[in-house]
């Protein structure tokens, strides 16, 4: 995610969404609870295949945010999804993005404690 926001910030992109496919060796899922308003986190150390990985790319305060959601698969093609907090590459990593007009903007949101769009 970190490799995705440099890009957009040397491209000068504030509006994008993309989609990704590949195989990684480890993983950092998040799911929010919205009523108590916190992240329950869940690491994977593991090779998977990464069946769907899809988000976009937004300003947040003036600063690049990338938000991406997936799904993964385990060598028994069991899956697993969630919001992505990190991801770490072993073997391939291929990227669709599509560039927007204009810039999409995040601002917190009190009610349900997320950055949401504008």
């Amino acid at each position: 995610m970190e490799e995705l926001k440099g890009f957009a910030k040397n491209n000068n992109i504030t509006a994008a969404t993309f989609s990704i496919i590949g195989a990684i060796k480890e993983l950092e899922l998040a799911w929010y609870d919205v009523d108590i308003k916190e992240y329950t986190t869940k690491t994977f150390l593991d090779k998977l295949e990464i069946v769907s990985m899809t988000g976009n790319i937004a300003l947040l305060d003036n600063d690049i945010i990338v938000h991406t959601h997936g799904v993964f698969s385990d060598k028994d093609m069991q899956t697993m999804g969630g919001h992505i907090n990190k991801v770490v590459v072993s073997a391939a990593c291929e990227i669709t993005l599509q560039k927007l007009d204009g810039v999409i903007k995040r601002e917190y949101s009190e009610d349900i404690g997320l950055n949401l769009m504008k």
